[in-house]
């Protein structure tokens, strides 16, 4: 299959394909005479994948070879193949282990997690990084505690069981990640907007609530 025909089925630049091959995250060798890939419909869907996990989750090159390495291993379990994603996915910043307030704060997480029966790798990020979240609320003086997520915990378990599932009902392993990948990274950003706009209404309506209240009265 010549390269550009490559390009566009899977929508992968050909700069990008060639420097996959290089960095060997593509599986092939390039006959450069031809300008042709030793490829077929699985370089297809790797492509896709790959793509998915620069583009959509941002991931590092380092994060990517990581997850591609257990993608191709069928002794790695789909479950730690999500893991090896879904770690990749977070920013912790974590703060030294000598912070009394962020020590306190993940003794709370990890005590509502056990509550909620939620069985999560130590090594995550996400909730290493919400104890920083809830660790800078407080210093900032806003009043937080771990019942403040229950509704928000709520939903996610009842909506993220369906994405799970339909993740791992994907023909194959490489279309579960990439499933995976466009899935979390795609409605995590759809409900932050959603509350930035949410935010921005009730701004409104706390702004503009006494002519409001006057139009209503004299609608009566």
């Amino acid at each position: 299959m010549k390269i550009a025909e490559l390009s566009t089925r899977s929508g992968v630049p050909i700069s990008a394909i060639k420097y996959y091959l290089r960095e060997g995250l593509l599986r092939g060798r390039v006959r450069t005479a031809t300008n042709q890939v030793d490829s077929g419909e699985s370089h297809v869907r790797r492509l896709r994948l790959i793509r998915s996990m620069t583009e959509i989750g941002e991931l590092p090159l380092a994060r990517v070879r990581a997850t591609l390495a257990a993608v191709d291993d069928d002794t790695v379990t789909l479950h730690d193949t999500f893991g090896a994603v879904t770690h990749g996915l977070g920013d912790p910043r974590t703060a030294s282990d000598t912070d009394p307030d962020l020590v306190a704060a993940r003794d709370e997480v990890e005590a509502w997690m056990t509550a909620r029966h939620w069985h999560v790798d130590p090594a995550a990020p996400a909730h290493h990084r919400l104890a920083e979240l809830i660790t800078t609320m407080r210093r900032f003086g806003i009043p937080v505690s771990m019942s403040d997520f229950d509704t928000a915990a709520d939903h996610a378990e009842t909506v993220v069981r369906s994405e799970v599932a339909y993740a791992r009902a994907s023909k194959d392993r490489a279309a579960a990640v990439g499933t995976m990948i466009v899935g979390t990274v795609i409605i995590e950003r759809a409900l932050l907007q959603i509350r930035r706009l949410s935010l921005e209404s009730a701004s409104f309506d706390l702004e503009n609530a006494d002519t409001m209240s006057r139009t209503s009265r004299k609608g009566d």
